[in-house]
């Protein structure tokens, strides 16, 4: 408890997350498929469907003080939490490797004598540097980039809808390439499902209570990720293209947003690599996490050169359907398996693979295809009934020590 952060120091590092110009992007993917008004409506409600997520993992994380890691070990087994935890693992290498294209971008687009990928190379190895001095600079530096993108996304949002003529204009303007609204949904959700159920325990064990956690997760959700949303959808309604460098550079809006840009892609990017090695770090504690998080920046580096960017709305669509039935299945461990108390990781022994948590998964992400309803909300509470079920009728599996 000793550990324990306030409520700012807690919110900022949330909003250094969550303020992400990948979430920009998946806006401008939706800003480009659906009319205004569709748009505002798919965003509020992928917002939502996130709080809830997340809001769900903060009071588990809070109240139990674990991280995704030691969590999934009670939901897959000792062994079988490599699964979750790989998933991690990739994604947060991938949205890494994102970030770090992005830098070496949005310079080129700027300064089009500087190629890519030798600023890409330093911005991965700038953020790998600082990931490794943990929470604390985290939050120096997520203090710094939060308030400059509301700002600057705020500017954004307002010369897109004063060219394109008010309100009124903006939903006059065709859509090229339409999409199904429950796909868009699909995008806002996939574009952050990751930190909701994945980043939020590692953040929120930090917490003093539930309600602070709750708090901070709502803000986060439905102001911060919204506003990202928007950003990306608005300017690219009226610009045309989802690409937010090129969207700043068409607005004018790219040379003095500079700076704000990398520090924003800086901060998510450095969250990426912190919560992929403590999820990797607890399953192979022996190993230092410095030495893990310089593997995360080499390969994530690695990912950016080789084009990983390229295959931004195939990603999204993949993590919309495998993220968010794993909330469902730590949200019945928590509730109904143990009890809302977990016990001590010392005074018991977990099973090597736990085959309830990854039957859950399985159907949960098989709900996600069933073409009713919202695909995301189907898998989450299939998995959560699934895995509470089972829970009841095989036990937890973990046996206490002698």
């Amino acid at each position: 408890m000793t550990a324990r952060k306030g409520f700012l120091n807690l919110l900022t590092v949330s909003l250094g997350y969550v303020f992400v110009v990948t979430s920009m992007q998946a806006g401008g993917n939706i800003g480009a498929g659906l009319n205004f008004k569709d748009t505002v409506l798919a965003t509020l409600l992928s917002s939502a469907i996130l709080a809830v997520l997340a809001c769900a993992m903060g009071v588990i994380a809070s109240k139990s003080g674990l991280s995704l890691g030691l969590l999934s070990k009670f939901s897959f087994g000792k062994a079988g939490t490599y699964v979750p935890v790989a998933i991690v693992v990739v994604t947060t290498i991938g949205w890494f490797s994102i970030d770090a294209y992005l830098i070496g971008q949005s310079t080129n687009t700027l300064f089009p004598i500087i190629p890519i990928v030798p600023i890409a190379i330093l911005g991965g190895v700038g953020m790998t540097l600082t990931a490794m001095r943990g929470m604390k600079w985290m939050t120096y530096l997520s203090n710094l980039a939060v308030p400059l993108i509301i700002i600057f996304g705020a500017i954004s949002m307002g010369l897109a809808v004063h060219s394109a003529g008010g309100v009124s204009g903006m939903m006059a303007i065709p859509q090229e390439n339409p999409v199904d609204f429950g796909q868009a949904v699909a995008w806002g959700v996939g574009s952050y499902a990751v930190g909701a159920v994945m980043f939020t325990p590692d953040i929120m064990r930090f917490a003093k209570n539930a309600k602070t956690a709750v708090i901070v997760m709502i803000i986060t959700m439905m102001l911060g990720n919204t506003f990202m949303l928007l950003s990306g959808a608005i300017g690219s309604v009226v610009t045309g293209t989802p690409d937010v460098a090129i969207m700043l550079s068409m607005q004018g809006l790219l040379a003095p947003a500079f700076l704000v840009l990398v520090l924003n892609i800086w901060s998510t990017a450095q969250g990426c690599v912190y919560s992929g090695s403590m999820s990797l770090n607890s399953v192979v504690p022996k190993v230092k996490r410095t030495w893990l998080v310089i593997g995360f920046g080499v390969i994530g580096i690695i990912f950016a050169l080789v084009g990983f960017y390229n295959y931004f709305g195939t990603y999204i669509d993949f993590l919309s359907s495998t993220v968010p039935p794993l909330a469902g299945i730590f949200l019945a461990d928590f509730l109904v398996t143990y009890k809302r108390d977990y016990p001590e990781t010392e005074n018991v022994e977990l099973p090597t693979i736990n085959i309830a948590g990854f039957i859950a998964w399985i159907v949960g992400f098989l709900a996600s295809k069933i073409p009713f309803g919202m695909s995301v909300i189907n898998c989450i509470i299939v998995a959560f009934v699934v895995k509470a079920v089972l829970g009841m009728v095989m036990g937890s599996g973990a046996k206490k020590k002698a």
